[in-house]
């Protein structure tokens, strides 16, 4: 769709300024942050371990 807005994928709103897409702002931007740090958001798949090249 030519000219539509596309909605901040934190907070749901319309973005106020086009640099901090795909959000609305810094802060939506820093919550989703957060929530990748607390382990909110997982990829899928198998859990891998990964060899200590000191051992």
């Amino acid at each position: 769709m030519v000219g539509a807005t596309r909605l901040c994928v934190c907070c749901r709103k319309h973005p106020v300024d086009p640099a901090w897409r795909p959000f609305c702002s810094e802060r939506c931007k820093l919550i989703d942050l957060g929530r990748w740090i607390g382990g909110e958001y997982r990829l899928p798949g198998e859990r891998t371990t990964i060899d200590d090249p000191d051992s």
